[in-house]
Order: structure tokens, then sequence, then C-alpha cells
């Protein structure tokens, strides 16, 4: 793997309590209300350090980087290699840089299942390279008082032994480094019938529940329905779990009804373009040109949201499973437009845990 180092250095802190009538969160298993961060550049402005002030916001989950499939490299080292490295911003503001504030910031690395595929028997050199990488990121740009690492994979069955075998490998170098971290994995629902990774604890990602690429799926990102069936194996699923629930958007196009791709900002109101076939369905009412592509009539975008009703109903399932079981709930992503759809108490409620 090739090591790609981000440059300038930066710190942000933020102080966790508990908010309202909330009980304060346990320090034994470490509970904080977290976000994670999804984006290429690490950049806050001031009005994203109130948010996470405001909502007491205490752990920040940061995908550092993906690793992605090389289909034309030959020696099976650079099979796997790392892609979309976060870059870190210049510290500008006093507020970022106040190290008189605590946050703990969790590592992310995104594995796509071909490159866990590529590099099966090899697990070691990946895990090697992973966390090596993620040492150096984080020392050259100054993240502090890191205690955890992330991993995020989708495997399933077919990958489950690769994966296994991995996290197995991550943590002989993680302690081979003398590092001190714990590892961590994203937990999908489909995994939740599966044996538990083994990993210290998982986050539990409660979006992208349904198929994006199904064209009469109501809603891809979050839909009580899709949810539900999987909740049957919370109660006894043996690894300590976190729950991160969405707070994005996004359009998806489709061709004949074969799925063709996201597209962005694409203004579905307009009438002279579009009619409105559903709830959150249009249709093209003639071709026209869009960005690097020609929206064809009959092409359909379906908009997708993360609507706080079903967050919230799904969340309450979810609490009453995991009743007396330690945890914390995050928010999948921090990005300030898609935050301000929800209001101060809805962004609490989801973030708070039930006791």
């Amino acid at each position: 793997m090739k090591y790609i180092i981000p440059a300038i250095a930066l710190a942000v802190a933020l102080l966790a309590s508990c908010s309202g009538g909330c009980r304060p969160e346990s320090a034994v298993h470490d509970e904080r209300r977290a976000v994670y961060y999804w984006k290429t550049v690490f950049q806050f402005d001031s009005t994203d350090i109130t948010f996470l002030r405001e909502h007491r916001v205490g752990r920040m989950y940061i995908r550092m980087f993906d690793v992605c499939f090389d289909s034309e490299a030959i020696e099976y080292e650079e099979k796997a290699y790392p892609n979309a490295s976060i870059k870190f911003s210049a510290c500008e503001s006093p507020l970022l840089c106040d190290t008189t504030l605590d946050i703990d910031f969790v590592p992310v690395v995104y594995i796509t299942v071909d490159a866990l595929r590529a590099m099966r028997e090899h697990e070691g050199v990946l895990a090697s390279n992973i966390v090596t990488r993620v040492r150096n990121m984080c020392e050259y740009n100054g993240v502090p008082d890191v205690r955890e690492l992330q991993l995020d994979c989708d495997w399933t069955a077919s990958t489950e032994n690769s994966f296994f075998s991995l996290c197995d490998s991550v943590r002989q170098t993680i302690a081979a480094l003398d590092l001190p971290w714990r590892l961590s994995s994203t937990i999908r629902l489909h995994q939740l019938s599966r044996p538990a990774p083994p990993v210290d604890r998982g986050v539990l990602m409660v979006y992208n529940t349904g198929s994006f690429s199904d064209p009469d799926a109501r809603n891809s990102i979050i839909d009580p329905a899709d949810v539900e069936p999987y909740l049957t194996h919370l109660r006894a699923y043996p690894l300590h779990l976190d729950v991160a629930y969405p707070a994005y958007s996004w359009q998806l196009l489709f061709h004949h009804r074969q799925f063709v791709g996201l597209v962005r900002n694409m203004n579905l109101t307009d009438t002279a373009k579009f009619a409105l076939r559903n709830k959150n369905v249009y249709e093209a009412i003639r071709d026209f040109p869009f960005n690097d592509r020609i929206i064809h009539k009959g092409d359909v975008v379906r908009q997708e949201t993360s609507p706080y009703q079903s967050i919230a109903y799904i969340r309450d399932m979810i609490e009453k499973r995991l009743s007396g079981r330690p945890h914390s709930n995050i928010i999948y992503h921090f990005d300030s437009g898609n935050l301000s759809n929800y209001s101060s108490d809805e962004i609490d409620c989801i973030l708070s845990v039930a006791r």
C-alpha cells in the first residue's frame, strides 16, 4: 500500500455530556454522543463548532481513506491500495485549536469487498499497511489521543473468514506497534445474523437499509419495513453495539428501470423538465443535458431523504431491544446542510440514549 500523507495539522475538541433530562452516560463504557465525518477535507467553521457544542458531541469517527482493488496490479501487495484520503485543512479558527476542550477521534478505514477478496490469505499484509498508514496520518496531522481504530466493510458469508482474519491481524499489528488502540467495526443489519467479528465493539449501521438499485424501493436510506425484520437478532448479539442513524439525502437516477447512478442538486421541481409521479419520484418529460450526461424522456429520479419520523420510530424499536445495554447513538454524517433539516430537539432525540 502506498503512503500518501495529507498535510497540515488540525485538532478539534468538544466536551461530552448528557443533555436535558438524560442521565449521565457511563464512563465505564465510554458512551458519548457521536458523529461520522465522511468528507475528503477535514474542515469546520464556527457554525459547525456551535452545533457540536450545543449537542454535546464527544466523539467523531473520521473516514481516513478507502481501501480499493487494483485489477491491474501484479504483486499481491499492490492489489489493495488507499484511495480518496482525507486532507486536513489549516487551523484557521481559534475554536478548532482550543486544546482545553475534549473530543475522541476515531479513524475509520473503509475496505471494499473486492479489495478484501484480492488480499485473501494475505490479510496480515493488508492489516500492517492499514495500521501503519493510519498511525502516520494521525501523527503527521496532529490528531490527538487516538484510542480506537474502526474498520468498515460490507463483508458477507463468502468473505467473512477473510474479514475476521483481517481483524485478528489488525489487533496483532496494533499490539506489535504498542499503540493504545482498541478495534471496532461497523455492523450492517444483515450481519446481525452472522457471528460477531473479533473486535472490541461494533457500530450498527441503521442506514442504507434498502436496495438503492431497486426502482420500486420507497426509501433505500432508511425504511422501518426494511429494518424491523433484522432486529430479531439484536438482543442476542454478543458484541457491544453503538448505533448510527442517517442524516443525509440523495437523488437516484433510473433509465428503463435500471439504476444509472447518483445525481446531485437536480431541480426536480422544474415542471418544464419533470413531472411528479409519486411522493418522491419524478419522471423526465423531455430530453435535456445535466452536467456530464443526458437525461432522457422517461428517466426517473427518486429523491430520498432521512425523515425524522422514520429515524425516531426505528430508534425507539432499537432502544427497547438494547434496554440495559450501555451504548451510544451516532449521526451519519456530519454535514451542516443536511443537519439543518432537523430541529435542535430532533437532533438531541436521535443522539440521546433511553434509560
